[in-house]
């Protein structure tokens, strides 16, 4: 244990030791000494353990601003600072991947609901195969709009919940690890959706070169939503589990999505986005929505109508990362 004491005594050199300092040099020891004692009843011999607490370590930059910026918070309010607990910040994974997983299933279930209606009217022409597809697809839509609207409340009060409160060092320490952890899936998640949605372009050609008649188009985009519905759910799941590992790791103060912010979340948001690029985010989807049934039942292109979603997510995420001030 000496040699960690030295270390972070190390980290220490050329910064004036005051009652903080002196405060967080002690909270980084004892939980140094947590972490090499996990270590050791994992098995790892005492140079092991010791290794893996010190290579865990990283600059105490980042915590002598945190501990600077509480201080100054103190000075200037009198009390301290409200900062996101790392069980708030557990929870709010929690909420996001469960409103991930519903989004998910909502899309999921309205295009296997166009699925049924395309591949309705491919197998039974006239009124019969459109009524019987719009049966489905209207059930498709009683069964996805709900889930949004159970999953978006759920977001919603999550982060109402947390806005404009510190985002402390020990949590974003927690959500890297957890996002490290993720990387995997969400690569899986991606692959699989691009994979899923080139696949389901196969069914609709293969269909169009056999037999380019009306049916035999309908069955085969009937077939090419309901492969691309899959591809949907997991770009869905991945984009807003990382996105949610990401909101934290990348805000001081947590920036609510939704309702009025608090002034330090709002004095981060403006510094980092312009206001355009804010006004834009609030009426963006809706317009790509409106587009998209615009062309569907206006100009009857439903068979790659669905393709101005990924690519307006991709747009979208160039746009951010070009005109946001990420520091």
């Amino acid at each position: 244990m000496k040699t960690i004491q030295e270390y972070i005594d190390s980290l220490f050199l050329g910064i004036a030791e005051t009652s903080q300092t002196k405060q967080l040099k002690e909270d980084l020891l004892a939980g140094a000494e947590d972490r090499y004692e996990d270590l050791k009843k994992q098995g790892k011999s005492e140079n092991e353990a010791i290794g893996g607490v010190i290579s865990e370590f990283g600059s105490i930059d980042e915590l002598v601003e945190e501990m600077n910026i509480k201080q100054e918070f103190i000075d200037e309010k009198g009390f301290e600072m409200d900062e996101i607990t790392l069980a708030d910040s557990i929870d709010f994974l929690a909420v996001r991947r469960k409103g991930a997983t519903l989004i998910g299933f909502g899309v999921m279930t309205i295009m296997i609901g166009a699925a049924t209606l395309f591949t309705s009217m491919g197998l039974a022409s006239g009124n019969y195969g459109i009524g019987f597809g719009l049966l489905f697809l209207f059930v498709g839509t009683a069964i996805g709009v709900p889930l949004f609207i159970i999953a978006g409340i759920s977001i919603v009060n999550s982060n109402k919940k947390l806005d404009d409160r510190f985002i402390p060092m020990q949590v974003k320490h927690e959500m890297k690890k957890r996002k490290e952890n993720f990387q995997r899936s969400f690569v899986f998640c991606m692959v699989a959706g691009v994979v899923l949605s080139i696949l389901s372009l196969i069914p609709v050609s293969l269909y169009a070169l056999i037999d380019s008649s009306q049916e035999n188009v309908m069955f085969g985009a009937g077939c090419m939503f309901l492969v691309a519905s899959f591809g949907v759910f997991f770009f869905i799941f991945g984009g807003v589990i990382m996105g949610s590992f990401t909101k934290m790791l990348e805000q001081t103060y947590f920036i609510s999505d939704e309702g009025e912010l608090g002034p330090r979340a709002k004095a981060e948001r403006d510094s980092q986005k312009p206001s355009w690029l804010q006004t834009l985010e609030k009426i963006y989807w809706p317009i790509v929505v409106a587009i998209f049934l615009g062309q569907g039942f206006l100009l009857g292109n439903w068979g790659s109508n669905w393709i101005i979603f990924p690519v307006a997510g991709i747009a979208f995420g160039v746009l951010e990362n070009i005109f946001s001030k990420n520091d």
